[in-house]
C-alpha cells in the first residue's frame, strides 16, 4: 500500500490564462506566487504553491499527493509497476517545474493524472490572498 501525507497541488490546463488567473485571484481569493512563461502558480497557504494554471488543453489536469521519504516515493513506484499501472519518474525538468525534490505521475484506472510528490517546496512567507475569502488551507479537493 502508499502511504499518502497530503494532498499537495492542482494542475489545470486553461485556454485562456488571463480570465482563468482573474478568476483564481477576484473571485476564489487565491495569491499569485509566481508567473512563469506560460504557467501562473497560485497558493492558498504558506505552500510554494496548491493551484497551477498553464496555457494548454482543459482536459490536462493532475492532482497531487505528497509522500514523507525518498523511500516512499521509491516504494510507491514499485507497487504501482508491479500492480500493472501506467506510471513513470518525473524528469529533473518536470520536478523543477512542479517545485518538488522529486517525482512519480501515474494514470489512475479512470486514465487521470496523478502525481506523487516528495520534498515540495515551501513558501517561507506568510499568505495574503487578494481578498478575504475565509481560505485557511486546502487539506482536500
Amino acid at each position: 500500500m502508499i502511504h499518502l501525507h497530503d494532498i499537495r497541488y492542482v494542475r489545470l490546463g486553461t485556454v485562456d490564462l488571463a480570465t482563468t488567473v482573474r478568476y483564481a485571484t477576484e473571485v476564489l481569493g487565491l495569491e499569485v506566487a509566481r508567473t512563469e512563461g506560460k504557467f501562473v502558480y497560485l497558493r492558498s497557504d504558506s505552500r510554494d504553491h496548491t493551484l497551477c494554471y498553464f496555457e494548454g488543453d482543459p482536459r490536462d489536469h493532475t492532482a497531487a499527493f505528497e509522500v514523507d521519504t525518498q523511500q516512499e516515493l521509491d516504494n510507491a513506484l514499485a507497487v504501482l509497476l508491479e500492480g500493472g499501472y501506467q506510471a513513470r519518474r518525473g524528469t529533473v525538468d518536470e520536478a523543477e517545474q512542479r517545485y518538488v525534490r522529486d517525482f512519480v505521475n501515474l494514470k489512475d484506472p479512470s486514465g487521470n493524472s496523478i502525481d506523487l510528490v516528495y520534498a515540495p517546496h515551501h513558501s517561507g512567507r506568510r499568505y495574503f490572498p487578494s481578498r478575504d475569502a475565509g481560505i485557511t488551507g486546502f487539506s482536500h479537493i
